[in-house]
């Protein structure tokens, strides 16, 4: 029993067999909706945050691009809610149409890949089905959406490396 009880932790996995909280629904209330973007400052919506800072699109695709400041966050114990890799950062997005965020932790790579719009069809699957379970669609998530991501996943517009 103790073992099991080990592997599910190392897994990610609760007693009952079902993941963990690594991605979850935030309550409606416990987030600030309009808080500016770190780097530019930019209010207009509800942006994106990555270790609870604020990252508007254009800053965000500057980090894709390379362009910006390399972003540099302590890591949490979490595990990644696509590889279960220890050492995660709180990657919360709004999806469309809901009040609720979701909270997503990622390790760098998968969070590189997310920004930049490159995961793989694996990471895309996971993510997918993670969300289904918390009654949210792909389309819903700016990053993961039908005009960056084909049917199976895989990438239509990444974009370039980042650092």
């Amino acid at each position: 029993m103790v073992r099991i009880r080990r592997m599910e932790r190392l897994l990610g996995m609760s007693s009952k067999g079902n993941l963990m909280d690594n991605m979850r629904l935030a309550p409606a209330d416990s987030v600030f909706p309009r808080i500016p973007c770190c780097r530019c400052a930019d209010v207009t919506r509800s942006w994106d945050r990555i270790s609870g800072k604020t990252y508007c699109p254009n800053c965000l695709e500057a980090l894709a691009m390379g362009d910006a400041e390399p972003i540099k966050e302590r890591t949490d114990r979490r595990r990644c809610a696509i590889c279960h890799f220890q050492g995660t950062v709180r990657f919360l997005t709004f999806p469309l149409h809901s009040r609720r965020p979701v909270e997503i932790d990622l390790c760098a790579e998968h969070l590189r890949g997310m920004v930049g719009r490159r995961l793989g069809p694996h990471a895309f699957e996971h993510l997918r089905r993670q969300l289904y379970a918390l009654g949210l669609e792909t389309t819903e998530i700016f990053l993961l959406h039908d005009a960056f991501y084909d049917e199976n996943g895989r990438p239509i517009q990444p974009a370039g490396e980042w650092s």
